[in-house]
């Protein structure tokens, strides 16, 4: 028998255990209800909240089992706590370390455990929500994703209880009248008020009473001092595909590495699920406080680990500047929160400083998220469709339906500006299904003029290919209007396809079962990742304008479009680019052998009424299946 190893951080771990005042504690029916919804959910006959103490593990919930505690020494959970995944063991007894443990060879004859670690309020592993099996298994990965979901309710309810249990302390000492200034039990209550549970940092309460004594500093000493608002980019996409444990992960890693550049004076915190807060001070070395602020961005923006690949996270920043943008910690706070909002509509992954009229754009931007929600019931919104054409015919290839929303007051606002509204809201599912109805629908109208069949895309929101039952919605569609299916291509993003990659092709292998062609949108931002990609069951990739604009003048970008071509082509991939607008792209992509090119040197977006003369003009490239693409 293997017996576990003592962590490193063993001192400040049993300090941070002892702390909870969980051990020996009686029973309390929160935890014990998480135990057996653990038990039910995953169909095993022991659920334990298992604390490793320094001897022993002492049980704060069990299910299923009569014993309150063992030694340490023959623990899985003592072993789980030294790892920073969940321990699996499908089955003990033929694992070297616990294959001859007592808790094996004898009661409870543990065959199976799976244990995810539980952390305290300063990330010290406390012990583990385990469940355990007396048959051998397995574990399925929602199965391991739900055991991690119940493990942070277990730290919330640790959290609370910590709070609820400093809070009656300091009020019973308040009755007594020995509760004096610095007290334990003042201090800790003043400690988990001001700070974060998950990454320990303090919280937008504590930021303000820090700007505030800049503020203080500024009038004594003429200080300048930048407070910034840093928010994670589509953070709740990556919950989404990746699963709230993940993103807690992601959390913790961007806090960690962010405190470690912060100078004495500065100050991080966290004031949301995806949000951050920096107080940056002048220095001698540094005077501008805002040369800080970039490697902190440079050190925020980092690939993601995940199935197939790695996904780019970024984060947008907007920054307010004392005394520039405010003397009032509350204003200068506020107007840090409007520049990062700002920098999000800019596009993204961008620093952007507060001016008095972005408060005008925050204005308008609450005032579209309220009207896109009639905009489809008062048919504001309309669809325009951008040619494709083959390189190598110069005939036309397809067309990309495009979104666009005609404001009865703003006028035609772009899918750049209301489709981040859209998404974020969930009006993403209602207005990408109106979408794929009015082409397809539209496609039924030209063959009924006559026309040859014209190939359409229409993008798939991540919410519509993961969430919604998108196969019974485009097979219900192509039955009421009788379109053939091969006359349609759906568009998924690269971090869409990949982050879930076993869902994804299934329901990508049932799409195309159906006869429609798949692609993918934006290549060379996300994964980028051949070795995973030939697993999917695409059709075509798109490349990302931001390459194909940068091909005239960088022999790096050229190299990467040639690359992308060659390596598509080997897979059996047709390749479109986008955003062309120039002879010299025109010819470099020729050069590279890429198959079909869009954008601005061919056509603008065409209105409905105006599409039948292209069509008719420059006629239909007939090469199987031919791709388009949607991007709206």
């Amino acid at each position: 028998m293997e017996r576990p190893r003592i962590p490193l951080d063993e001192a400040q771990r049993l300090a941070a255990l002892h702390a909870t005042t969980l051990l020996g504690s009686p029973p309390e029916e929160s935890f014990d209800r998480i135990t057996r919804t653990a038990a039910r959910l995953l169909h095993v006959p022991i659920a334990l909240v298992s604390l490793v103490d320094r001897d022993r593990q002492w049980f704060k919930s069990r299910t299923g089992l009569d014993a309150c505690e063992t030694t340490r020494d023959i623990s899985f959970c003592a072993h789980a706590i030294l790892e920073d995944e969940p321990l699996v063991v499908a089955d003990a007894g033929q694992d070297a370390r616990f294959a001859d443990n007592p808790l094996v060879t004898g009661a409870p004859h543990l065959r199976f455990y799976a244990g995810v670690q539980l952390y305290s309020i300063d990330h010290k592993k406390l012990g583990t929500l385990c469940v355990i099996d007396r048959e051998p298994r397995t574990l399925a990965a929602g199965e391991l994703d739900a055991l991690r979901d119940l493990a942070h309710m277990v730290e919330e309810l640790v959290y609370h209880r910590q709070l609820a249990v400093a809070a009656q302390a300091l009020g019973e000492a308040l009755q007594a009248g020995d509760c004096k200034p610095g007290s334990e039990a003042r201090g800790e209550l003043a400690w988990m008020v001001a700070h974060d549970v998950l990454t320990g940092l303090p919280n937008r309460q504590a930021m303000l009473r820090a700007i505030e004594a800049s503020i203080t500093g500024w009038r004594e000493h003429g200080r300048p001092a930048l407070v910034a608002c840093l928010n994670i980019d589509r953070f709740k996409h990556f919950n989404e595909l990746l699963g709230h444990h993940a993103g807690d992960e992601i959390l913790v890693a961007i806090a960690r590495s962010l405190q470690a550049l912060l100078r004495e004076g500065d100050m991080l915190a966290r004031s949301g699920s995806d949000e951050f807060l920096v107080l940056l001070h002048a220095r001698g070395d540094h005077p501008e406080p805002e040369r800080a602020l970039e490697r902190l961005m440079e050190t925020a923006n980092r690939a993601i680990p995940a199935p197939g690949g790695e996904i780019a996270l970024t984060v947008s920043i907007g920054t307010a500047l004392l005394p520039r943008d405010g003397i009032d910690a509350d204003a200068l706070l506020n107007n840090a929160v409007t520049a990062m909002r700002h920098a999000k509509a800019q596009g993204r992954g961008g620093i952007q400083p507060f001016a008095p009229e972005q408060r005008t754009d925050q204005g308008r931007r609450l005032t579209l998220e309220s009207h896109l929600r009639r905009a489809l019931a008062q048919d504001e919104l309309f669809v325009q469709y951008q040619p494709q054409v083959d390189l190598r015919s110069g005939q036309l290839s397809g067309f990309e339906a495009l979104v666009r929303w005609r404001h009865p007051e703003f006028g035609t606002i772009g899918p750049d500006e209301f489709i981040p509204i859209a998404e974020e809201t969930g009006l993403i599912v209602p207005i990408g299904e109106w979408v794929l109805r009015t082409a397809v629908t539209q496609l039924v109208a030209w063959r009924e003029e006559g026309l040859p069949l014209v190939p359409m895309a229409v993008n798939l929101s991540a919410r519509q290919f993961l969430q919604s039952d998108v196969l019974g919605t485009i097979r219900r569609l192509l039955e009421e209007t009788g379109m053939a299916a091969e006359s349609l291509e759906l568009e998924l993003t690269e971090s869409v396809s990949m982050a879930d990659p076993a869902r994804s092709i299934v329901v990508m292998q049932g799409l195309g079962d159906l006869g429609l062609s798949l692609s993918i949108d934006d290549f060379g931002t996300g994964y980028s990742s051949f070795t995973y990609l030939k697993r999917l069951p695409i059709d075509k990739l798109k490349i990302d304008k931001s390459f194909v604009q940068d091909m005239a003048h960088s022999a790096e970008s050229n190299a990467i479009v040639q690359a992308i071509v060659a390596m598509s082509h080997r897979l059996q991939l047709r390749v479109i680019a986008e955003g062309v607008e120039t002879a010299d792209q025109v010819a470099a992509l020729r050069k590279a052998d890429c198959d079909q090119i869009q954008g601005y040197y061919y056509s603008r977006p065409l209105a409905a009424q105006d599409c039948a003369a292209f069509i008719r003009r420059f006629g239909v490239e007939s090469t199987g299946r031919s791709g388009t693409v949607v991007d709206s």
